[in-house]
């Protein structure tokens, strides 16, 4: 990066400023994919300018995805209804939805603002306060809204009490004093911001209201008591503002707590739901595309690897896309499942240990499936199997006879996508894929292909490694498999006797009797 730098300075690119910003084929990427109707694969579609160069045929994963109710456009006509279909298709997003509410929560608060009747009221008891607290502290799920509503309302209290100490420890007002003190305070705040991330609210709340409340009479010391009226707001003492502001803040917060779930709430936990459908079914894309790009590694088709049209760049793009959405859908996950412990339940309790586990078995297979995507990279380069040889290239050409990855796997981790999705049961019967006995069928071919003679040779000890990550990842679809089964249920019609239990004719008997 260091002799990068250096280089464009030595062309003399350096020499006037100028403004860096995305090109127009980035631009273009990031405009059509924000407008996507759907959340799949489609930013791997190639340009038209490297399809036309390309004569390979590439799969369904990497065109445009289908939309089940559409046909694709075949005229001007319909491309240009295409385009129309954006304009519903943004304004019934979620995020569309829940900026209507929050304008709603807000405007239900400043109306007081805009009538003649409540414009004074407005005014003298700073509302404009709880305004901005509704504005700030809605957030999409119920569950965060929760959480930082009551951190806002702490935070404010805490300011408050610390402003009253503040102000008289300093000097009952003498600004040299006081900016002291407060410098003090924020410096020991700051060490609980940076140490304690869960509770960022909390602190910088704190913080701020500190330095609107202790700024707020300073200036009015500075300035005097008449300009300081001539806004319309009365003034007050400091063993007043502070509790106004508290107050103030907790109505904003109440207010947005209404309308967090008024006339529905969104809740964390169906959110969490969703969340993990998607996570499954972008596992199972990754998983997809793990396996192409190892069997063209096995079969020696990867293509020059400098080459942006080649298979191999295009299975690396893919990869690292995809990798990057589950990483992050991780970090969503995972706050998502904390905040389900700050909303109400009614009903029976919901079961955020399952779905803790079932978050840490994704990982652990995605964790799983990207070492056998970094190991493999020994199977071969854009000319085979890296390495010279008789065992190299009989090791190749048994590799190249049979399947190394399972790809029933892919097919399971969609199913199980679609049940958590809508909440459907699981298909009946449905098995993790057998553990794929490699090593037998290679001994089988070749009983001196996996010799210890030969453990020097640098896809022995990928093979080894890939063996071990693929018996591992068996272990956890299955685990996988029950928990989802235990969460979402299996369609089963089967009648299954329970020895020592009453019958049902017995039953009615004595249902009959009593």
């Amino acid at each position: 990066m260091v002799q990068f730098a250096y280089s464009l300075v030595a062309a003399g690119m350096m020499k006037r400023r100028k403004l860096l910003h995305p090109g127009k084929k980035r631009l273009r990427k990031w405009i059509m994919t924000s407008l996507n109707e759907q959340e799949g694969t489609s930013d791997l579609a190639p340009d038209h300018a490297e399809a036309s160069v390309s004569s390979i045929s590439l799969g369904a994963s990497f065109q445009k995805p289908k939309d089940p109710e559409h046909l694709p456009p075949a005229n001007k006509i319909q491309k240009f209804g295409d385009s129309i279909r954006v304009i519903p298709r943004i304004l019934s997003s979620p995020e569309v939805t829940f900026g209507f509410r929050v304008g709603i929560a807000t405007l239900s608060i400043s109306i007081m603002a805009f009538l003649e009747s409540t414009q004074q009221f407005f005014m003298e008891q700073r509302l404009v306060w709880a305004m901005i607290i509704v504005a700030i502290s809605m957030t999409m799920t119920a569950g965060s809204g929760v959480f930082g509503f009551g951190g806002r309302v702490a935070g404010t209290f805490i300011a408050s009490c610390l402003s009253l100490c503040i102000w008289y420890i300093g000097g009952a007002g003498a600004p040299a004093g006081v900016l002291v003190v407060l410098f003090v305070v924020l410096f020991i705040e700051l060490y609980f911001f940076v140490s304690f991330p869960k509770f960022t609210v909390v602190f910088m709340i704190s913080m701020v209201t500190q330095v609107l409340i202790l700024g707020y009479e300073l200036q009015v010391r500075k300035i005097g008591l008449a300009l300081s009226l001539s806004s319309g707001q009365p003034y007050y003492q400091i063993y007043l503002l502070a509790p106004y502001r508290l107050a103030t803040v907790a109505g904003g917060c109440l207010v947005a707590f209404i309308w967090t779930y008024f006339p529905f709430p969104i809740t964390a936990r169906n959110t969490l739901r969703r969340q993990l459908g998607e996570s499954l079914m972008i596992l199972a894309n990754y998983y997809s595309c793990v396996h192409a790009t190892v069997r063209l590694r096995v079969e020696r088709r990867c293509g020059d690897p400098e080459d942006k049209t080649s298979p191999y760049r295009r299975l690396e793009k893919a990869r690292d896309q995809l990798f990057g959405k589950e990483m992050a859908l991780f970090a969503q996950l995972r706050q998502n499942s904390a905040s389900t412990v700050f909303e109400p339940t009614l009903g029976g309790k919901f079961p955020k240990a399952q779905y803790d586990t079932i978050i840490n078995e994704i990982q652990n297979i995605l964790n799983y499936v990207a070492l056998m995507a970094y190991t493999t990279r020994d199977y071969g380069d854009e000319k085979g199997i890296s390495g010279e040889g008789k065992w190299i290239t009989d090791f190749a050409r048994v590799l190249g006879s049979i399947e190394v990855m399972s790809e029933e796997t892919t097919s399971l981790l969609a199913l199980l996508s679609a049940s958590v999705t809508n909440s459907t049961p699981l298909p009946p019967y449905l098995r993790p894929p057998p553990p794929y006995q490699l090593s037998a069928r290679l001994k089988e071919m070749d009983a001196d292909i996996l010799s210890i003679v030969h453990i020097a040779e640098p896809g022995y000890a990928a093979f080894a490694v890939r063996q071990v990550a693929s018996s591992l990842i068996n272990d956890d679809l299955k685990k996988l498999l029950d928990h989802i089964k235990e969460l979402v249920g299996e369609t089963d019609f089967s009648f299954h006797v329970v020895p020592g239990a009453d019958s049902p004719k017995d039953a009615l008997d004595k249902g009959k009797q009593d």
